[in-house]
């Protein structure tokens, strides 16, 4: 393929190839699929979802040596916990199950101090390897190569994070204190609190860990939609109301997914725009914060407790991503995490946002068009759209379609000022 665009049919036969049976052997078979020349022609033709697959895969590739070691020193049981050693990936369970302020103070400086040690120097290295491999084909940095291949304009995006910032901060200071008070019984969070919030340890009667599978199956049962194996398995560590934000989350990206007409070509089915599957996602997740679905879905007796505490973790969580989104587009000022989090946000948790790519900026879109979804299907079907079968059917509808969507348009179809975040910003400050 060097120096000539690829043909489309022949490329999406070998990306198929590769999606279908991954792994290190195949992909360097299939090399040529992550050229600069690849990427370069299929952004010529118009072809974005296979031109950002391309661009993908070749930052990663640049930076496999780094990234494989990083993975596996984040393995490792190099910070002391509780009952001895554990691993850098296994901290965020350790502080959502501690009571303990002191002792998630400890575990969090054990963290920040393994981070800085022996990943750091590691993050800066793989965000070396992808920079010379984006200039190498011709952009000026990874998000440059990369939203150009997908065909996103990183401009608007940044613009969107600030602004969902600055309509959500004042919402922010009361609902982090109140969930923090309820919690955490203290009011004045710590970056090292924030996945006990989360869990929100004071309802772990009524969201439960183990009832999430339950809850997310009772809800495919109200919409009559069905999943082949049933609800996603949650990431371990992840307990309580954490886990059935996930598994809702988790849900509803796989019903998506699973949805898409098998005879869509490649890039509309398996390649399709992540701000899409995402926003289903982000959907379903936001019933946990809805005091009717609790109650009817998930029996929850006290449910604007519950609501009040997920809706809490979702503003959290979309602040987070509305950060990130504006600092990768360089509308990010010093301390941005700190605000968006409502607490001194240590630097060294943020080193991997430079290897992140697209995924801020998807992320903020699919909120977006998550909001103008539960917008619409809330006109069409009423408050309690979650227990209509026809909402149900609308969704599938919408999922075959997979990539033939455009997220922006779809928005604008549903009546939302295409991705824009000002619905989102009154919904969650309503929450």
């Amino acid at each position: 393929m060097a120096g000539t665009a690829p043909d489309l049919e022949e490329y999406r036969r070998g990306a198929e190839e590769l999606l279908v049976a991954p792994g290190p052997a195949a992909e360097e078979r299939l090399a040529h699929l992550f050229a600069p020349e690849a990427v370069a022609g299929l952004r010529a033709q118009g072809a974005r979802a296979l031109a950002r697959f391309a661009a993908e895969g070749l930052l990663r590739r640049a930076s496999a040596a780094e990234m494989a070691e990083i993975r596996a020193r984040l393995a490792e049981p190099v910070v002391e916990g509780p009952g001895g050693l554990l691993a850098l990936g296994e901290v965020d369970a350790a502080l959502a199950a501690e009571p303990d302020r002191a002792r998630r103070r400890a575990l969090q400086t054990g963290r920040l101090r393994a981070i800085e040690n022996r990943l750091a120097p590691l993050l800066g290295e793989a965000r070396e390897r992808r920079e010379e491999a984006a200039r190498a084909a011709g952009a000026p940095s990874p998000e440059t190569l990369l939203a150009d291949a997908a065909g996103i304009d990183l401009g608007p995006v940044g613009d969107a994070g600030a602004a969902l910032l600055d309509a959500t901060d004042d919402a922010a200071g009361g609902a982090l204190g109140r969930a923090g008070a309820d919690a955490l019984g203290d009011a004045e969070l710590e970056a090292a609190d924030l996945p006990r919030l989360v869990r929100a340890p004071q309802l772990a009667d009524e969201v439960s860990t183990g009832r999430a599978a339950d809850v997310a199956a009772r809800t495919m049962e109200l919409l009559e939609l069905d999943l082949p194996g049933g609800p996603p398995a949650a990431a371990a560590g992840r307990e309580g109301l954490a886990r059935w934000l996930e598994t809702l989350a988790a849900l509803g990206a796989a019903l998506a997914a699973a949805g898409a007409s098998p005879r869509l070509p490649l890039e509309q089915r398996r390649l399709a725009d992540p701000a899409l599957t995402r926003a289903s996602g982000l959907l379903l997740e936001g019933l946990a914060a809805d005091p009717a679905w609790l109650a009817r879905a998930a029996g929850v007796r006290d449910a604007d407790a519950a609501a009040r505490a997920a809706g809490a973790a979702r503003l959290l969580a979309a602040r987070a991503a509305a950060a990130r989104a504006a600092a990768a587009a360089g509308r990010g000022e010093e301390g941005l995490m700190s605000r968006a989090a409502g607490v001194d946000w240590p630097a060294a948790l943020s080193l991997a946002d430079g290897l992140a790519g697209l995924g801020p900026a998807d992320e903020i879109r699919a909120l977006a068009l998550a909001a103008a979804l539960r917008a619409h299907l809330r006109e069409a079907h009423g408050l309690r759209w979650f227990a209509d079968p026809a909402a149900g059917r609308f969704l599938r509808e919408l999922w075959l379609e997979g990539g033939a969507l455009d997220a922006e348009g779809l928005a604008r179809e549903l009546g939302a000022p295409g991705l824009d975040p000002g619905p989102l910003a009154a919904e969650l400050a309503a929450s």
